[in-house]
């Protein structure tokens, strides 16, 4: 993309004007939001039925068209012809504390940081990260046995943070760095929700702001220091990583791609992971199938080599992503002028995608709303009936680059949790489920855990 082009759509104000599509944008200002934060999917399923897959649609502020289904989904999350930029379809809300980061960044740009988080994720790296991860959450999760009433998520969260402290930048759970590191990521997810977007004091703007600011410091301040050393951290591996031409990447670079990482990383596998306990605690059939898997491994402390063992983890967690995936809607904006869905769409014009509702489709789903491994499963195989018809992990050149860790971050938590507990939802459980600012069960899901054994 040449750099006169580039200048020319970044710099550009958000299209409106979209009178020719059918639809509406909602209220003024927070447009469908509130309708939205109620009920996800079925706000999105009347939409759908009102206007068809492509229409008019209004969300916090922001005014663009919704696209519904995997036709659409796969048009926009391919783009062989990078007409859809990820940098102006998030740079108002993700970008205003990780502008530069990966999921950020377009074309060329993108393909060079990609590039330099690659390493961190390679299977010699994980190799290491399972093995710390194993004996990090083993001694965690046994300590739950004091507590045999517990709310889950919370626990699953601590548990989290922690493993994170320590795998992705190499801090001890304990220091006063991960606490810090931890209470600025709250406070940074805690300002997506903020109305008031300037550095007012004692608004959440203001300090999700400051805690940017320390985050970029704090990874700043110790790349030298990892650069000369060999720690097998994902923040090592990325600040010894070089360019094309022996160059090591900018700090500024690290820094920014280390934030998001982490916000990212954390956040989505405890959704994932809490949803699907949310189901396993109802479903003790499904329950006792995956400790069967667990069990039949016959081990404390698993290796890398024995996650591909865990088929039936696997597709538990993509069934719980399906349901409640991590992220309410992708966004994207057009560069040119085109057509999808058989509507003009003009340049500069902000995108929606509903995973959640292309995760419901009857059309791609067997009773779409049931939580049931099994389709995933031969000779099923729902998943293989269109490729974009689970987008769990994103697709097209922003997939997840983190998605092969959290699988084995949960495939680890799993394997140290049903060898040791069986478990069920509280009497007193709620089904409702939230949606912002990350997907949970709005109780935090309490739990009654029953200890198999001293393990």
């Amino acid at each position: 993309m040449a750099e006169a082009e580039t200048e020319h759509y970044t710099l550009a104000k958000d299209n409106t004007d979209l009178a020719h599509i059918p639809g509406s944008f909602g209220p003024p200002i927070i447009g469908h939001t509130i309708a939205l934060v109620r009920d996800l999917h079925g706000t999105i399923s009347k939409q759908q039925q009102q206007y068809g897959a492509v229409s008019r649609f209004g969300l916090a502020g922001f005014k663009g068209v919704l696209l519904l289904g995997p036709d659409l989904s796969q048009e926009v999350l391919r783009d062989p012809q990078r007409n859809f930029s990820a940098e102006m379809g998030y740079r108002r809300s993700l970008g205003r504390y990780y502008l530069g980061s990966l999921l950020l960044r377009d074309g060329e740009e993108h393909r060079f940081q990609r590039r330099m988080m690659q390493t961190a994720f390679k299977a010699e790296a994980m190799r290491g990260y399972a093995e710390r991860m194993g004996a990090m959450m083993a001694s965690a999760i046994d300590s739950w046995r004091y507590t045999p009433e517990m709310k889950g998520f919370p626990a699953i969260k601590d548990i989290l943070l922690d493993s994170a402290a320590q795998i992705f930048v190499g801090v001890d759970p304990g220091e006063a760095a991960a606490k810090n590191m931890n209470r600025a990521f709250t406070d940074v997810a805690n300002g997506m929700l903020g109305i008031i977007l300037k550095e007012l004091p004692g608004t959440r703007h203001a300090k999700a702001k400051k805690q940017e600011r320390f985050l970029q410091s704090f990874f700043n301040h110790l790349i030298d220091e990892r650069r000369q050393g060999s720690a097998s951290d994902v923040f090592s591996y990325l600040c010894r990583e070089r360019t094309e031409d022996g160059a090591f990447f900018a700090k500024a670079d690290i820094s920014v791609q280390m934030s998001f990482l982490l916000f990212a990383a954390h956040d989505t596998t405890t959704s994932a992971l809490s949803h699907l306990l949310y189901y396993l605690g109802q479903d003790m059939e499904t329950q006792q199938r995956l400790r069967d898997e667990v069990m039949a491994l016959d081990k404390s402390l698993l290796e890398y080599s024995d996650l591909e063992k865990m088929p039936l983890a696997e597709v538990a967690l993509k069934e719980a992503l399906r349901l409640h995936p991590s992220v309410m809607m992708m966004q994207r904006r057009s560069i040119k002028a085109c057509e999808l869905g058989g509507y003009h769409i003009p340049e500069n014009t902000l995108i929606f995608l509903a995973p959640q509702h292309t995760h419901r489709m009857a059309d791609y789903w067997d009773a779409p709303d049931k939580f049931d491994l099994d389709r995933w499963l031969a000779p099923r195989e729902e998943h293989k009936r269109h490729s974009f018809s689970f987008v769990g992990f994103g697709g097209g050149v922003h997939k997840c680059i983190g998605m092969h860790f959290a699988l084995m971050q949960s495939k680890i938590f799993l394997h140290q949790f049903l060898r040791r507990y069986r478990f069920k939802l509280a009497d007193n459980f709620s089904s409702k489920m939230q949606t912002v600012p990350l997907p949970k069960p709005v109780d935090n899901l309490p739990v009654v855990l029953v200890p198999i054994k001293a393990v």
